[in-house]
């Protein structure tokens, strides 16, 4: 585990408002002495929750998060239309608030379960034609910001009051909470923008393991602690040696399986097929 540590290392952040997911990022990895850092999803710079901050050799794990689903809690104020699609942006239209239901907004968040399509919001980091969309927004351009295939599903109406809305809804990666807000407004027919956007959930970790600070070693994962989600498998030395020169195994396991020495290291990342074991990436040197 001390060799893992040192290798890379993972940290559970509880992402504070106002900052981005690269600066916190960046403050977590130099108080723990890493210079190479990475984070599994963005976070806008005003939400807040759960950025897992991947340190060292650990930031090759990145790819191993990218399909994870995530949950976040978030609020939508109908009756505004925003440039951003969420409250920090500048108010483009107002309409009033009709006498809305609690019924109609759950059938409403129904709409907008399982796959569906979704536009990208105008203020994103997408590239259009070598540009941020975000960068062509702030100059008053309307960049053509691209139609996503995107799943949600497990939407919880938590709280109705006024013009406010508060849900709470698991999400595919990729997947922008402000277009959300913006699309459920639309076919309400009043306009909404997000507000108080918070990740409670990335895969199998949640926010109640992170910590707000930087220096909470409870919050530190190790290189195998990081891949619970997946199989695994303890070698012997000779197999250790086998993998840790590329080699193939002969195993069962079937998808994606974390091989660990005796002392639960991380060696690599194999793809198991039921009858053998490939490795995707080898962490020699660790």
């Amino acid at each position: 585990m001390t060799l893992s540590r040192i290798a890379g290392a993972a940290y559970l952040l509880d992402k504070s408002a106002g900052i981005s997911s690269r600066r916190t990022a960046s403050k977590v990895a130099k108080h723990w002495g890493y210079r190479k850092f990475g984070h599994a999803g963005t976070l806008d710079p005003d939400a807040t929750g759960l950025l897992i901050v991947l340190m060292g050799k650990a930031t090759r794990l990145s790819r191993f998060f990218l399909s994870a689903r995530k949950t976040y809690s978030f609020g939508i104020e109908l009756g505004i239309r925003t440039d951003t699609d969420d409250t920090s942006g500048n108010i483009l239209e107002r309409k009033p608030v009709p006498n809305i239901m609690e019924n109609d907004l759950r059938r409403v968040a129904g709409n907008f379960t399982g796959n569906i399509k979704q536009k990208v919001p105008d203020y994103s980091a997408v590239k259009i034609d070598g540009r941020r969309a975000y960068s062509m927004a702030r100059e008053g351009l309307k960049p053509s910001t691209p139609v996503r295939d995107v799943y949600a599903e497990n939407w919880k109406l938590e709280k109705f009051l006024g013009s406010k809305v508060h849900f709470s809804v698991t999400v595919s990666s990729g997947t922008y909470i402000r277009a959300f807000a913006r699309d459920i407004g639309n076919e309400l027919g009043t306009g909404g923008a997000a507000f108080d956007i918070r990740r409670t959930s990335v895969g199998a970790f949640s926010v109640e393991e992170a910590s707000r600070e930087n220096d909470n070693g409870r919050s530190m994962l190790s290189m195998s602690e990081i891949l619970r989600e997946y199989d695994r498998m303890m070698l012997d030395e000779e197999q250790s040696q086998t993998v840790l020169h590329g080699g193939k195994l002969k195993g069962k396991l079937v998808g994606t399986v974390a091989l660990l020495d005796k002392d639960d290291n991380l060696l690599a990342i194999a793809e198991g097929d039921g009858n053998i074991l490939k490795p995707l990436c080898v962490f020699t040197g660790c």
